[in-house]
């Protein structure tokens, strides 16, 4: 079997273990919210085509103020910049213009000084959207697509913790608490599988993000 092919079927594997959050929003795949099903490339295929070629640099399309100050919009971005800082990157599954529960964590937590100042030293904000009335450019829907498929996103928010070689740490969403609660369950709380699941979900989810997206370097 190809490596690369083996990769990703364990990833998938992995996630259904690691996974077992219900997010507070969900919408059935013909609602303009939910991810589609995308076309994601076997492994296995000779060319490696990107989906995006500059997602940040298109999203004039988007609202001025959009993204949020302080989230990256690729995940490439969000790679290099963790590399660099040796930081985590935090993903936001959201859906900024109609999930009442994604606005309830954005300002309960993400908004705070307290979160802010704890970004600052330890995380790069991943924001994947599904707006019902934004116009992202189609590079953009497709990329958080992607992702979205890739992790068996079904509802909003969902926010997972990657370390910053990818190896998964947390998958979570809205949670009570305010900022020290929510900071204290990203430091702290981790799911229960073994080193050789970890790493098959690092390898298997660095292999599809090259293959669908683009180089990671």
């Amino acid at each position: 079997m190809n490596g690369r092919l083996r990769n990703i079927l364990l990833l998938l594997i992995t996630i259904l273990i690691f996974t077992g959050v219900t997010a507070a929003c969900a919408r059935g795949n013909s609602e303009a919210g939910q991810p589609e099903q995308v076309a994601v490339k076997d492994p296995g295929e000779n060319a490696v085509e990107s989906v995006v070629e500059n997602v940040a640099a298109n999203a004039e399309n988007a609202d001025s103020d959009y993204p949020p100050e302080g989230w990256v919009t690729d995940i490439r971005e969000a790679y290099k910049l963790a590399q660099a800082g040796d930081k985590q990157i935090l993903l936001n599954f959201t859906g900024s213009d109609w999930c009442v529960w994604c606005t309830r964590l954005r300002e309960e937590v993400f908004d705070t000084p307290e979160f802010q100042a704890f970004v600052d030293e330890n995380l790069v904000m991943l924001y994947l959207d599904f707006p019902n009335s934004i116009d992202l450019p189609p590079e953009q829907i497709k990329h958080n697509q992607i992702i979205a498929q890739l992790l068996g996103i079904k509802g909003y928010p969902s926010i997972w913790l990657l370390d910053s070689d990818f190896s998964p740490l947390l998958a979570t969403g809205y949670r009570k608490g305010g900022p020290g609660g929510y900071i204290s369950h990203l430091q702290n709380d981790r799911p229960d599988i073994s080193p050789e699941e970890l790493e098959n979900f690092r390898a298997g989810f660095t292999d599809a993000i090259e293959v669908n997206i683009g180089p990671l370097n």
